[in-house]
């Protein structure tokens, strides 16, 4: 292999437009909003690090960006280039790396554009790649008055390459980012100094809000918790009207330095104005917080203040009051307004204590006039029709009369598989959340839904399935579980646990609970019902256009049927769940509903298609999938039939995707529908024999399709045909 050579380097630069086109941006609305909101989360930090951090945040959501780097030219040589950050899988920037690290830049400043590093192209590209441990890379220069000042690297470590949507996601991201540090810098001497409180050097409130707003739109995306702390001096006027002004501003310095020494870096300290201060504890837990909230008091309530004469005889306390998210709140407001009244109930106790919210939810000694429901809940559950957003508030109201910390509604649907319909007080490293999404339940609701009798729970021996619930986020012993029953019929199941005052649930509490449990039934009864008569109705239309479809194109006859039974023997006998069967089903036989918004004469055409017309048949996946949008429980159905003409290698369409980015459904469902194609006369062509498509299938193994698929489907037609077939 041959060492790469930055002064000639091999031609990677990206020639293709990379403005987004519209149709690109219609299904891609979830990587588009961000990027829109890209400017806002980035924010108005004056820090490098701060900056970058939030925006390999974005890169990793927009386009699954598992590497990152800042590199920028050396202010020594005038050629030169050094890593400025680096957040990388691969080796740390070493002498023996530095040309691999660098040389991203390098290259993309050499053709003064955006270049794509991918060593199964150019060989040449594997040790850069190897350094920043990623089997591609993408590099955006950055310039300030038409130079290139520094460049943007994203690589992927175990996904494939880039595909050209994310190039130009990135690309528009870089941009973004551009224009940010070009703000930034015409402002920052003035920007550092409008966010410091110059008494105790520390933030002021503006900043405060500021990065408040971000860590709640950063924990939404990452699933993150984090705690807040709102901190007050005790008898602090009284003090500083006894003794001397200055001794006052001494203590607020002094105060602000035992913060600073407690914290971490990356923790947010802010004088808020007066005796009043705020932290932000990144990945902290109302438990962990607590645990450093009375540190902090124990180390002022030992530390001498100035008194008479400027002799050190004083001491003062300090009350904080802790309220984490999401635990303890769904939105900005309600986490500041829960934070204030913890810390007005620590004072309301004598001062010099800290306590966290969940421990005055409920008990009286609650600021008059607060809040207990989020607001914005109510409003977003009023603009909309989902079942889940009013399942969640009556949970929510429902856990707060009984003090509960955590509660969940678990749904059995049909079909025998399950769903977690609302949860409130959970955190994402409970064992039995995947990250599909998939809900497993547990014993508890395997026998509530079996025995369909409630649970509680007061003591570990009531338990008839064991205690093995603490390493599932129970903090106690007690908890309370009820099936949701309508009408004879059980529909899932609720469970309390986690009880604020420690107090154990009883059978009173399950009579209280009663008629809650009812409405709930009910309501869930109702939105099950609706969600399939919707579902039925749409599904009835679609199945009637696929219909008409074959009737006015007739080569089309029977496809969408056989398509579908092949497709269900495959995922069956791959083993696919229930719910995975159902989608795989209704997308394989919806999965050419989409060409009804293609010209009948480009179907019915006997040559072959010009360009243009190839991109509007390509077209047809997208369309198929816009249809089913909005109809409740299709979102596989619709993810399979968008991707049923995606390759394995890549090479596909809509959007290019490879390998497992590709849903194993529509792996199965792209073997089924090329194969009946090719056994089926079309305008242009008479139908192949089983044995010469199975042979075509046979030889696009591992490019256009999944090898394990097809040695699946091999297995269906030998069993169908007698061993005749491959």
């Amino acid at each position: 292999m041959a060492p790469l050579d930055l002064n000639h380097p091999p031609l990677c630069s990206i020639d293709f437009p990379l403005e987004l086109t519209p149709d690109e941006i219609v299904s891609l609305s979830g990587p588009i909003n961000t990027l829109l909101k890209s400017s806002y989360l980035l924010g108005a930090a004056f820090e490098i690090d701060a900056i970058f951090n939030s925006l390999f945040d974005i890169a990793e959501e927009i386009a699954r960006v598992e590497a990152c780097g800042h590199l920028r030219r050396s202010e020594v040589a005038p050629n030169g280039w050094e890593v400025a950050i680096l957040r990388s899988p691969g080796p740390p920037p070493d002498p023996e790396h530095a040309l691999h690290h660098i040389a991203p830049g390098a290259i993309a400043c050499h053709f003064g554009k955006a270049v794509l590093l991918d060593p199964e192209r150019e060989e040449s590209f594997r040790e850069t790649c190897d350094a920043w441990g990623s089997r591609s890379l993408l590099s955006c220069p950055i310039r300030r008055d038409r130079d290139i000042v520094s460049a943007l690297v994203f690589g992927k470590k175990d996904s494939h390459p880039f595909t050209n949507v994310q190039v130009k996601l990135l690309w528009a991201l870089a941009m973004q980012a551009q224009n940010h540090l070009q703000r930034n810098e015409s402002i920052n001497a003035k920007s550092v100094y409008s966010f410091i409180e110059p008494l105790t050097n520390l933030y002021n409130r503006p900043y405060f809000n500021n990065q408040l707003e971000k860590e709640i739109l950063r924990s939404r995306r990452s699933g993150e918790s984090f705690s807040l702390l709102m901190l007050d001096i005790d008898g602090f006027r009284e003090y500083k009207d006894r003794f001397l002004s200055a001794s006052g501003e001494i203590a607020l310095q002094e105060f602000a330095g035992i913060l600073g020494g407690v914290i971490r870096e990356v923790d947010t300290l802010s004088h808020l104005g007066g005796s009043a201060f705020a932290v932000i504890l990144l990945e902290s837990d109302s438990d962990g917080a607590l645990t450093l909230a009375n540190r902090i008091i124990q180390r002022f309530r030992r530390h001498l203040l100035p008194g008479i004469d400027d002799s050190r005889t004083e001491r003062l306390n300090a009350s904080i009051g802790i309220a984490s998210f999401p635990a303890d709140s769904f939105d900005l407001a309600d986490l500041l307004s829960k934070a204030e009244r913890a810390l007005y109930a620590s004072r309301e106790r004598g001062g010099g204590r800290a306590c966290p919210y969940h421990e005055i939810d409920g008990n009286g000694h609650l600021k008059p006039g607060g809040k207990d429901l989020p607001v914005n809940k109510i409003f977003d559950a009023g603009r909309s029709v989902d079942m889940d957003k009013f399942l969640e508030i009556l949970l929510f109201t429902a856990m707060q009369g009984l003090g509960a910390g955590r509660g969940s509604i678990v749904v059995k649907d049909p079909g025998g598989d399950f769903s977690l319909t609302a949860a409130v007080g959970f955190d994402r490293y409970d064992e039995y959340l995947t990250t599909a999404g998939r809900f497993h339940p547990g014993p508890v609701t395997q026998w509530v839904l079996t025995h369909q009798l409630p649970l509680v729970v007061s003591r570990p021996e009531d338990s008839p399935v064991g205690n093995p619930f603490r390493k599932n986020g129970y903090q106690t012993d007690s908890f309370l579980s009820l099936p949701l029953t309508h009408h004879g019929q059980t529909l899932g199941a609720l469970h309390l646990t986690n009880r604020m005052d420690q107090r154990p649930f009883t059978w009173e509490d399950l009579k209280a609970f009663g008629p809650i449990a009812s409405e709930i039934a009910m309501i869930l009864a109702q939105g099950m019902a609706f969600r399939e008569n919707v579902r039925s109705f749409s599904l009835s239309i679609l199945s009637t256009l696929s219909g008409a479809l074959e009737l006015r194109f007739p080569f089309l006859s029977g496809h969408a049927v056989r398509v579908r039974d092949l497709s269900v023997r495959i995922g069956q006998r791959m083993g696919l769940g229930n719910g995975d069967l159902d989608a795989l089903r209704h997308a394989a036989a919806l999965h050419d509903v989409g060409i009804v918004g293609i010209p009948g004469d480009i179907l019915t055409k006997s040559g072959y298609l010009s360009e243009e017309e190839t991109e509007l048949v390509r077209k047809h996946p997208f369309l198929g999938s816009k249809m089913l949008e909005g109809v409740p429980g299709m979102d596989a159905a619709r993810r399979t039939i968008l991707e049923h003409h995606e390759n394995f290698d890549g090479t596909g369409y809509p959007y290019g995707l490879r390998g497992d980015d590709i849903s194993m459904t529509a792996r199965i469902l792209s073997v089924s529908e090329v194969f009946d194609s090719l056994v089926s006369p079309r305008p242009y062509r008479d139908g192949f024999l089983q044995e010469e498509a199975a042979k075509m299938v046979k030889a696009g193994e591992s490019t256009l399709f999944d090898r394990e698929v097809c040695n699946v489907f091999f297995g269906e037609l030998r069993s169908s045909s007698g061993d005749r077939i491959c």
